[in-house]
């Protein structure tokens, strides 16, 4: 099954996206799998947890490389860091609306 959004560029023509595969390369799974093998809701939030871990743990050792002397190049320091503050920004923005549905499912009634 393939979905396919009309997405408007500034030009005023329509461009396709393939929204599964979108979906798929985020979670590594093409297709509909049962639970054991699909890529669970879970599962990939731990993946991005660990990659923001990942993220964190080079721009530190970066930045202590530099800071020991050991290496010379600021400027993939300072890309580390950007990178690392923008997955941290994109990780809290993420919990800020989940929090916000959350809440949002709380208070309806039914």
């Amino acid at each position: 099954m393939t979905i396919s959004l009309p997405i408007y560029n500034l030009g005023g023509s329509i461009a396709n996206t393939n929204l599964t595969s979108e979906i798929s390369s985020l979670s590594g799974t093409t297709g509909i799998q049962n639970q054991s093998d699909a890529a669970s809701f879970d599962n990939l939030l731990g993946k991005s947890m660990t990659l923001l871990n990942e993220t964190q743990n080079a721009s530190d050792a970066a930045t202590q490389s530099l800071i020991m002397g050991d290496s010379e190049n600021l400027h993939e320091v300072m890309i580390k860091a950007t990178e690392a503050q923008l997955a941290l920004d994109l990780a809290v923005q993420v919990r800020n609306k989940s929090l916000e549905a959350f809440n949002e499912i709380k208070n309806m009634q039914f």
